[in-house]
């Protein structure tokens, strides 16, 4: 396993973590979408919906607004 392979998943743990503080101290039932650089210089994009427990990581920006879209459009 590559240094930034090991990295990226320590990171990827700590972010999930910090998405469930997070979640767990506001208890906000609304969508939360961040951004995250990986280190090849490329860009995540993340979505979580606390009323489905639902969660998503995508490459474009408009991957993850068509994934909103959807479970929004789909309820």
């Amino acid at each position: 396993m590559k240094i930034v392979d090991a990295w990226s998943l320590v990171e990827s743990k700590l972010q999930k973590l910090w998405q469930n503080l997070v979640t767990i101290l506001t208890k906000n039932s609304e969508l939360q979408v961040w951004q995250t650089h990986l280190a090849n210089g490329d860009s995540a994009w993340h979505a979580y919906d606390p009323l489905t427990g639902r969660s998503a990581c995508f490459g474009s920006e408009a991957e993850m607004r068509v994934w909103i879209e959807m479970q929004y459009y789909t309820r």
